[in-house]
């Protein structure tokens, strides 16, 4: 199936919401169900040391995942002035892909 876009429509209205970022960090996941919260964790500390002032996303692309990597990132706390965004990239699957 072939696709004008990788974006999902929920993915599209969700970055309008955000309007906008100073900085966007891009995490690539697929089946990291128990490395992904770590890693979130990460990011949302070295942002919060390193930039805090700055308005700063976090994106999530999931490659197409058959655990709770997804999941397991949603429920991962985050500093509050960070925004999140975890969504399944449309394409072709896997971790250097997504």
């Amino acid at each position: 199936m072939h696709y004008d876009t990788a974006f999902r429509t929920y993915l599209a209205r969700r970055i309008e919401q955000i309007e906008r970022a100073d900085i966007v960090v891009g995490i690539p996941c697929y089946n990291n169900e128990a490395t992904i919260a770590n890693v979130l964790k990460q990011v949302s500390s070295g942002l919060a040391k390193h930039y805090k002032s700055a308005r700063s996303v976090i994106l999530i692309s999931d490659g197409g995942s058959t655990d709770d990597t997804r999941e397991v990132a949603r429920d991962e706390e985050i500093m509050p002035w960070q925004e999140r965004v975890v969504f399944i990239y449309r394409g072709i699957g896997g971790k250097g892909t997504a």
